[in-house]
């Protein structure tokens, strides 16, 4: 039975430290611990005394909605700074990733992940859907949840909130629940939910509040478990990765600047069966110089001349094809198929 501490001090860090404990992660689900528990009772949340143990395959784990907390998602470069954290042990001082129930009894997952999205993806990479993790539940209204996301983080330094995240729950919070577009309440709210950050940075966050209409197109990332979960969630086709058949084809995943690790895998599974091959793309985030679009671009133009140069050598590519670039651009891209590009 896992023990629960009393709040010590609410007012000052919204947390309860338990004794630091560092635990084979593995071995969660078997390991009994003392767990901090975030207090999100200034919003009228409470988190249930009791923890559940869950399948990751289980949990409804919707990166590309669900995380209202994080502006893109969540970053690539955290989650595999947590897999190396993670394989080293769990340390007991940290929060656990948390869910609620589906509503929809007739869905295959039983819970939906309400915040520990990185954690979730991490420990996913690690050990596989099978694996089994503790988490602490919480029953919250969909407003609530945007705010219980958004102090969570804030209570966690190692991946603290960027403004234009609270500034993206903050637009969520007037867009679909008609919070009011209004300084003084805006302000009130932020002193509740980020008690701890600088007055500077709330100034700042009000004003990118008022200046805006309108979140800018976010854009995800992918990593390989990410990817099989669109497969089986979003995409209308169900994409096999890592060389695996889909339909007759052997199928794999590349990012950008990685065509000639693609190449390689490629012609060592057709010498072995004889199927065609073909590979999804995806490219890193936009920047000031080159947007998603500019990238796609460039990752045809890298694969037709890696192509070419393997003919201009008398090697054998007609067995390898470009199926398209998985869907990145949130409010643009169609993401029940991929993205085709010429």
């Amino acid at each position: 039975m896992r023990l629960n501490l009393s709040s010590w001090d609410k007012v000052s860090r919204n947390l309860i430290r338990g004794k630091k404990m560092i635990i084979i992660t593995k071995l969660i689900a078997q390991s009994d611990f003392e767990r901090p528990i975030p207090d999100f009772s200034n919003v009228g949340v409470f988190v249930n005394s009791e923890t559940i143990t869950l399948k990751l395959s289980q949990i409804l784990i919707d990166d590309r909605e669900g995380n209202t907390a994080r502006n893109h998602g969540t970053s690539e470069s955290d989650i595999e700074s947590l897999k190396h954290s993670l394989s080293k042990g769990w340390d007991t001082t940290e929060y656990l990733p948390c869910v609620y129930e589906n509503p929809n009894k007739n869905s295959e997952y039983t819970h939906i992940l309400a915040y520990g999205y990185n954690r979730a993806n991490a420990l996913e990479l690690l050990y596989g859907g099978k694996f089994e993790m503790v988490f602490d539940v919480v029953n919250c209204t969909e407003s609530q949840l945007l705010d219980i996301r958004t102090m969570e983080n804030e209570g966690l330094p190692k991946v603290n909130n960027k403004e234009i995240d609270i500034v993206k729950t903050m637009i969520q919070q007037i867009d679909k629940f008609g919070f009011k577009k209004d300084t003084d309440e805006i302000r009130k709210h932020l002193d509740l939910i980020c008690p701890f950050r600088s007055k500077q940075s709330k100034d700042s966050i009000v004003r990118q509040i008022e200046n805006l209409a309108a979140l800018d197109t976010a854009v995800y990332e992918w990593n390989p478990t990410k990817a099989k979960r669109w497969s089986k969630d979003y995409s209308s086709i169900k994409y096999k990765f890592d060389g695996e058949l889909t339909g007759n084809v052997h199928t794999f995943m590349c990012k950008q600047g990685s065509t000639y690790r693609t190449y390689h895998r490629m012609m060592s599974r057709y010498l072995e069966t004889g199927n065609p091959c073909q590979v999804l793309f995806h490219v890193s985030r936009p920047t000031k110089k080159s947007s998603i679009e500019a990238k796609r671009q460039r990752t045809m133009e890298d694969w037709n001349s890696g192509l070419k140069r393997l003919n201009d050598l008398g090697c054998k590519t007609d067995f390898m094809s470009v199926a398209g670039f998985l869907p990145q651009e949130k409010g643009k891209d169609n993401w029940s198929k991929l993205v085709k590009i010429k």
